[in-house]
């Protein structure tokens, strides 16, 4: 009998260690396992529920978070087994996945840890299962593109070897920290992972030493996984990117023997990278920028349109008012926290997250404003230039601009919403869903279309046992799984999106009778609230 210790060190993942944990559960069967998860020292603790669930878990809480790999340091003190598995919270792992790796493990004893295929949702590999150690080249050629410009190229796409098949067993520099094994001895033997390493980089310097050691790091594509990538780093978003550049710096200047040139042009290249990243971090979605910065030229122009007919009119001065300084502070105020709140980062047009915010903060902008210009005697409220009121036209002025941008920008969005939803439904490109599940937890938060992704329509949902699906969800209820066929023909659903909740649940169901029904099924985690949920493609695992 195989066995092992199997370490998850967790942060933030309440919503995402059940699934997690029952499949891990399901490949522990017939392993001698022991199962230990870190609570390392989470905002939004693991629920005593959750515990209870899986008492056969060693739970571990810290009460502050240490980073991963002092986590997992800390976790290992209590592993008993002769290999050590170290599993991110938000995997799903396939039935056989302990299995194999261990029995690559014990066919392999120059093999000091060992990876496997690592998928994204949709199937996708993610490259990272597999790196080469970084150099100067390969970080060049991945930051500016040329590594996906040239996939093939050996030497350009060096870093995550996109040239190797991804069907065939290699050796490797260096596989991911999310999901790999390593025997308990040599990780011990090398004081396990480095602590200078707040979260990114470890595993790349654990593979390091290991190879320092004379053992090897092997990928194998004899199982997969599935990997949420970044649902850990969900709520601290920057801090978690400072780490990433941190890691980088910690780990040239740990290993200046790699690379040929001065160790501070490298840390030059890798300081360079980061602030490249940063704005496509910050803006990805920049269509959603350049529309903010319209309403707000918009606004602009109204307002000097306004102010052309006031002067010609002589009402009042309004030429005064409509400084243009003060235009761009309010748009500038907007534009910088939108950045930062995230709203750049994401493709929902939701909007309600931002709409409380920007109103007292452009009142306190354009207080701002005219208390400098007090300060600097220019014309403010109160004051009369030419003997024509100045404060009619700032009251106007800011009643406008604490009220008119932040509605628009919340409008602009609503339309846009509605405009993409009728055309999915004319073009027949909107996912027509059902959900399997709803016995124990809620399901509504699912069938509010600003709480999904734009392109699914939750229909409502199915259960192996209707009769005992709980009362608050009965009102979605469609029918029994049995009758699929005909609820298929009669909503035109196409996807089955099976319910994973926080006891790791999910009804049972027939895969292969499901595919026959020509449906896609996939595993729905997490509950759905900004977005934190991912669907999962169940015929990538094994």
């Amino acid at each position: 009998m195989y066995s092992c210790s199997i370490i998850i060190v967790a942060y933030n993942s309440c919503d995402f260690i059940p699934a997690c944990l029952k499949s891990v559960r399901d490949a522990c069967e017939g392993i001698d396992a022991q199962i230990i998860v870190l609570d390392n020292g989470s905002k939004d603790p693991i629920l005593p529920e959750i515990k209870a669930y899986f008492p056969e878990v060693l739970w571990l809480d810290s009460k502050e978070n240490l980073g991963f790999g002092k986590g997992c340091n800390l976790a290992e003190k209590q592993a008993t087994k002769p290999y050590l598995f170290f599993i991110n919270p938000d995997t799903v792992i396939s039935r056989d996945s302990f299995r194999e790796m261990l029995a690559f493990m014990e066919s392999h004893p120059d093999a000091g840890t060992v990876g496997c295929r690592i998928l994204n949702e949709d199937g996708s590999i993610q490259w990272a299962c597999r790196r080469s150690f970084p150099t100067i080249i390969s970080a060049v050629s991945k930051t500016i593109g040329l590594a996906t410009m040239f996939p093939k190229n050996k030497l350009l796409a060096s870093y995550n070897m996109t040239y190797a098949d991804p069907d065939e067993m290699i050796e490797v520099d260096a596989i991911s920290g999310s999901f790999f094994c390593i025997k308990r001895e040599l990780y011990e033997s090398l004081n396990g992972f480095d602590e200078d390493f707040f979260m990114y980089g470890e595993d790349l310097d654990l593979c390091f030493r290991t190879k320092a050691a004379g053992f090897k790091n092997y990928y194998t594509p004899s199982t997969n996984i599935l990997h949420f990538k970044g649902q850990s780093c969900r709520t601290r978003r920057w801090g978690s990117y400072v780490d990433f550049y941190k890691a980088m710096l910690i780990f040239v200047k740990k290993h200046r023997d790699l690379y040929v040139i001065p160790n501070f042009l490298v840390s030059f290249g890798i300081l360079f990278a980061a602030y490249v990243g940063m704005f496509s971090r910050l803006i990805p979605k920049f269509w959603k920028m350049f529309l903010d910065l319209g309403v707000v030229a918009l606004w602009a122009f109204v307002g000097l349109s306004n102010a052309a007919s006031a002067v010609d009119s002589g009402i009042c001065d309004f030429s005064m008012y409509m400084d243009w300084r003060l235009v761009g502070v309010v748009a500038l105020v907007n534009m910088v926290f939108l950045i930062f709140r995230g709203e750049y980062t994401e493709s929902s047009l939701k909007g309600e997250k931002f709409l409380r915010y920007l109103v007292p903060l452009n009142i306190l902008a354009i207080a701002g404003y005219e208390t400098f210009a007090y300060l600097t005697r220019r014309p403010s409220i109160g004051d009369a230039v030419d003997g024509i009121p100045y404060f009619p036209g700032l009251a106007v002025f800011v009643v406008s601009s604490v009220l008119f941008i932040p509605l628009a920008l919340f409008a602009w969005r609503r339309i846009a919403f509605w405009i993409n939803y009728f055309y999915r439904i004319f073009a027949k490109k909107r996912h027509r869903s059902i959900l399997l599940g709803g016995r124990e937890d809620s399901l509504t938060t699912w069938f509010d279309s600003y709480n999904v992704i734009p392109g699914i329509e939750i229909l409502g949902c199915v259960s192996g046992e209707p009769e005992k699906i709980s009362e608050e969800n009965r009102q979605h209820l469609l029918g029994p799984l049995s009758d699929m066929e005909s609820i298929c023909n009669r909503t035109g659903c196409r996807e089955l999106l099976v319910v994973s909740n926080f006891s790791g649940y999910r009804e049972d169901f027939d895969i292969d009778w499901l595919e026959k029904l020509k449906l896609k099924v996939y595993l729905l985690i997490g509950n759905g609230k900004n977005g934190n949920f991912a669907l999962v493609n169940l015929k990538y695992l094994h």
